[in-house]
């Protein structure tokens, strides 16, 4: 059958179809690159040490005031006053030693939300940060909330057992594994998919695929010459140079160089400690920097859409 005359085509142009499919691909590589990005941050242990040290504590303090008597914060391992102990007499031994990680601490579920929404294209980035404030609270509730809840599914789990059956605090682990491994994910989905729908977002974006034929490129806005009018960024790159000479500072000062350099071909528990404390301290410091570097090029070059000047 021929189309009928006068009657436009509905097929999209293949230069068109190609940029719609490669900024999809762009957007699923970024997020595979923020993934990626997450898990070498968090390498060495303790790499969040400040936000490990707050929810061990606001964990251990709301678990007090609800059961008297339920943790017991204590200095994990490591060093750091980053382990619960979850204390009950029907626990095998009485306690159960818990470890607020960095990947417990919550940070990695903002992170992929932060990129779901800030790959978005609606809104400018202004609204999407002042977005993700509301949406940081609601993920630390969230987090708190599921260590809070692992001490009663313990409880409950071990009741009348008089600490005498391992394994009985198999619920915790599972319902800890699941979180981690799905809930996690599907919060996150659902959230935004509330924030897109309910925000305006959705309109946003269909303007942004009609925009797609005029796209030009990404293009750099320094403007240098305004940069001390426009305070937020001069927050922003104060900000970053503090954590670039926080960063240097750790990868001088932190662990024991001496000692790791007289551990090394010793092979003893306290050698091994000594070494891992030196080598995680340089590896937060390195870490550290390299963000403070990398964000404040980004706040400072500013890339951003170039639309063909005729639109």
């Amino acid at each position: 059958m021929r189309e009928a005359v006068g009657h436009p085509s509905e097929d999209i142009p293949l230069p068109e179809l190609m940029r719609m499919i490669g900024a999809v691909l762009g957007l699923v590589i970024m997020l595979l690159l923020g993934e990626v990005l997450f898990r070498w941050f968090i390498e060495p242990a303790n790499t969040l040490l400040p936000l490990q040290l707050v929810e061990a504590w606001l964990w251990s303090s709301i678990s007090e005031l609800i059961w008297h008597g339920s943790t017991d914060l204590v200095a994990h391992s490591t060093g750091p006053l980053t382990q619960v102990n979850l204390i009950h007499p029907d626990f095998v031994d009485g306690y159960i030693p818990l470890y607020v990680s960095d990947e417990c601490a919550g940070l990695h579920e903002f992170l992929f939300l932060s990129m779901m929404v800030m790959l978005t294209p609606a809104f400018d980035f202004r609204t999407k940060v002042r977005h993700l404030s509301y949406a940081a609270v609601i993920l630390f509730l969230l987090n708190m909330v599921r260590l809070i809840v692992l001490y009663p599914l313990a409880v409950n789990g071990c009741e009348g057992t008089a600490g005498m059956v391992v394994g009985c605090d198999a619920n915790l682990f599972k319902f800890h594994d699941f979180v981690l491994r799905y809930g996690s994910l599907i919060v996150l989905v659902v959230g935004w998919t509330f924030w897109f729908n309910l925000t305006g977002a959705r309109s946003e974006v269909r303007r942004f695929w009609k925009r797609i034929p005029s796209l030009q490129g990404i293009r750099a806005d320094v403007q240098l010459e305004n940069l001390r009018e426009d305070a937020p960024r001069v927050a922003a790159l104060s900000g970053f140079v503090f954590l670039g000479l926080w960063g240097s500072w750790i990868m001088i000062t932190g662990g024991d160089a001496s000692a790791a350099s007289a551990c090394e071909g010793i092979i003893s528990a306290t050698c091994d400690r000594v070494t891992t404390e030196h080598h995680d301290a340089i590896g937060r410091g390195l870490r550290l920097l390299l963000i403070s570097v990398g964000m404040g090029a980004l706040t400072l070059i500013r890339p951003r859409f170039a639309w063909d000047e005729e639109e």
